[in-house]
């Protein structure tokens, strides 16, 4: 069960910070639901103050999802179905656009996925691929 979510929302140059204490799950899919990569373009899951799902992006279907663990000492970031290939993505997260690795974006599906997985066991998805670093 998640702890609590921080959600961005940004209107214009200002960004307008939500959090929700203890979410239930329809909390937890409405913030998800909410990414759009304009006004809400990230969003993050707490499962513990040490562990959290950061999950950014979501204009065209577009996802940029990672899980950190023991303030960024585990780092795995969810990878699409793609092969690893030098094509690039342009995603809004956070507010501002990046370029992306094209297997570092997933489908909105995938990413439902993954935080369902997240919220629950407070892990990785161990049915999905995930890239891991630290």
């Amino acid at each position: 069960m998640l702890k609590k979510i921080v959600e961005d929302e940004y209107a214009g140059n200002r960004c307008h910070t939500h959090e929700w204490l203890n979410p239930d799950s329809m909390q937890v899919l409405s913030a998800f639901n909410r990414l759009d990569g304009k006004a809400f373009s990230s969003t993050v899951f707490f499962f513990s103050d040490q562990t959290l799902m950061h999950i950014g992006g979501g204009a065209a279907d577009q996802y940029v999802v990672f899980i950190a663990q023991d303030v960024d000492q585990s780092l795995q970031t969810l990878l699409s179905a793609d092969t690893p290939d030098d094509q690039r993505v342009e995603l809004v997260a956070g507010g501002q656009s990046g370029s992306y690795p094209r297997y570092q974006c997933v489908a909105k599906e995938r990413a439902r996925q993954a935080l369902a997985y997240f919220s629950a066991y407070g892990s990785a998805d161990p049915d999905l691929a995930w890239e891991v670093e630290g």
